[in-house]
């Protein structure tokens, strides 16, 4: 399929960019070949003990390559491993940047970020369609007449729980009450990159466990097996850019410099929908996602459609939450608002990478429709934290990220 950047878009590969590795310029940024340089100004006379004390300790001009280029009239470009057009102010003194991923040199889009960003539609669209308790139960059945002892017992409570609930999502706060509840009795804090766990199994696919709530999950049974998504072709490096992030929301204002995919940037990217993987493995998929794709037939062949009417949904159902809370992006509304309504209804779009913000990379749409009961676990998980620690914020996620006036990571499929 045919991926196009609409919105800059930035996927880390765990790099910065110091001053050190940087010269900027009004329009644009060079980094830097240090090794060369250093060399050079090494031939040209320059004390080694001097350029390592500025390496060490740089001055009050952080760039500390930039009063050695302009002192002996040397020329950015031919020490540039390559330079980058900059979106927005760079920093005067000093300035990080995060790096895109690369290969070879060459931006691409890892089939990770597409595959992820289709699950979290998915996950959504599974449990608000099919996350009845009654529906879940059911499900639970099926786990409890293959597990034994403790196994049974656990599911035979969990199954008990959820049953007094209307949907499992309003039993998954109670759960997660209990599990934050539980560690600060033994005075630990709640691990929050486990708080989705016992969702994730009900929902893709699960085995039995002597630990409660009975289940984990497994990824043997979970049906998005058959989603084979290939990392894109490279892209070439005049797509790239340099974006100055607004974080708006924030009480004071700290920029975020990141190298970003500029809308219009296309690529190739493989993916596939293996059937036979669904209609082999049909007795051994068991989870919730599995009992949608049979409600509407043979799950193998259901499933391509079930996947992008979930897509469609999720990134729709996100469009609509964020035109609902404009005001959120403060003086840039109208240009934000203006955004989304060109991408409203549209079908094969995703929201990719950093800066896609908490709603679109969680269940968060359907937490939030929760109210109060959310509010409460939300709180005790210390999302929304204020800055140094001043309690936790009534209004969460308050902020937002814009690069060059635009909500990031936006892409099509086509």
């Amino acid at each position: 399929m045919r991926l196009r950047v609409i919105s800059p878009l930035h996927i880390g590969n765990g790099n910065k960019l110091t001053p050190v590795d940087i010269y900027p310029t009004e329009d644009k940024i060079y980094i830097l070949d240090v090794e060369r340089i250093f060399n050079d100004l090494r031939r040209l006379g320059v004390d080694l003990e001097e350029i390592l004390t500025l390496l060490r300790n740089p001055p009050g001009e952080h760039y500390v390559w930039k009063g050695y280029i302009e002192e002996y009239h040397l020329t950015p470009s031919d020490y540039a491993l390559y330079s980058l057009p900059v979106f927005g102010e760079p920093g005067k003194t000093s300035m990080g940047i995060n790096e895109f991923i690369k290969s070879n040199g060459r931006p691409y889009i890892p089939g990770s970020s597409v595959k992820g960003a289709i699950r979290t539609a998915v996950f959504y669209k599974a449990l608000r369609e099919c996350g009845d308790s009654g529906i879940v139960t059911s499900v639970l059945d099926g786990i409890a007449r293959e597990a034994r002892g403790r196994e049974r017992e656990n599911i035979a409570r969990l199954k008990t729980f959820i049953g007094r609930n209307t949907h499992v999502v309003d039993y998954y706060l109670h759960y997660l009450e209990s599990q934050i509840r539980r560690n600060e009795d033994r005075g630990k804090d709640f691990d929050k990159r486990h708080a989705d766990d016992l969702l994730e199994a009900i929902v893709f696919g699960m085995e039995g466990s002597r630990r409660f709530p009975g289940i984990q999950y497994e990824p043997k049974r979970d049906p998005m097996r058959a989603l084979i998504v290939r990392d894109s072709q490279s892209i070439g490096r005049s797509h790239l850019a340099v974006y100055r992030v607004e974080v708006v929301g924030n009480p004071s204002p700290i920029p975020i410099w990141v190298e970003a995919l500029k809308p219009g940037a296309e690529t190739e990217v493989e993916l596939r929908f293996d059937a036979e993987i669904l209609r082999i493995n049909a007795d051994h998929f068991n989870g919730l996602l599995w009992e949608c794709l049979k409600d509407r037939g043979r799950p193998w062949e259901v499933f391509e459609d079930f996947v992008w009417e979930a897509v469609k949904e999720f990134y729709n159902a996100i469009i609509e939450h964020e035109l609902r809370n404009i005001s959120k992006f403060g003086k840039q509304k109208e240009s934000v608002r203006s955004f989304y309504e060109g991408l409203k209804g549209k079908e094969r779009i995703l929201r990719l990478g950093w800066g896609s913000g908490w709603i679109g990379t969680t269940i968060g749409l359907l937490l939030v429709e929760k109210g109060w009961k959310w509010e409460k676990v939300r709180k005790r998980l210390g999302l929304g934290k204020k800055p140094q620690g001043r309690g936790v914020s009534g209004d969460f996620p308050k902020t937002r990220r814009l690069a060059y006036g635009k909500p990031m990571g936006w892409v099509t499929l086509r």
